[in-house]
């Protein structure tokens, strides 16, 4: 069940995740302030939303999604999302100055939900089909994923 109240998540959850047979998004949890002990090391896709209240107005509507990404590596979202904490947590990096999916979380805080692949392919098959989902809903990708409007 997703814990978070944006109508786009919850979209891309049921009419990508959910229809090619993934679970939902779910495991919500702070970004900076929560390090959940059971975030899984299988593979799969996350998406980081904008803290609080705070909505992203894009060309075609808002959204609180900041960006989507996968953890398709031996240690999967746990990795991956670890990864991108730390660069939060640390602050601008010479490697990953202006990283717009890191300003966002820097500077207003928030969250990380995750779904998990049904098998060990099609991370990087599912993170390009809620990207272009996205940018079908908003007429662009996540601003942490870039822009192409």
């Amino acid at each position: 069940m997703i814990e978070h109240p944006d109508p786009t998540l919850h979209q891309l959850s049921k009419d990508v995740l959910e229809a090619d047979g993934w679970p939902p998004f779910t495991g919500m949890f702070d970004l900076l302030n929560e390090w959940p002990a059971e975030l899984p090391t299988r593979r799969g896709v996350y998406v980081f939303l904008a803290g609080g209240e705070a909505r992203i107005t894009y060309p075609l509507g808002e959204s609180s999604i900041v960006y989507i990404g996968k953890g398709g590596s031996e240690r999967g979202v746990r990795g991956r999302v670890s990864q991108h904490r730390g660069h939060i947590k640390r602050g601008p990096h010479r490697k990953y100055v202006g990283h717009p999916a890191h300003e966002w979380i820097m500077a207003r805080g928030g969250f990380c939900l995750y779904s998990l692949a049904p098998d060990v392919f099609g991370a990087a098959g599912m993170e390009r089909k809620l990207r272009e989902a996205f940018r079908c809903l908003h007429r662009t990708r996540p601003v942490g994923n870039g822009i192409d409007a």
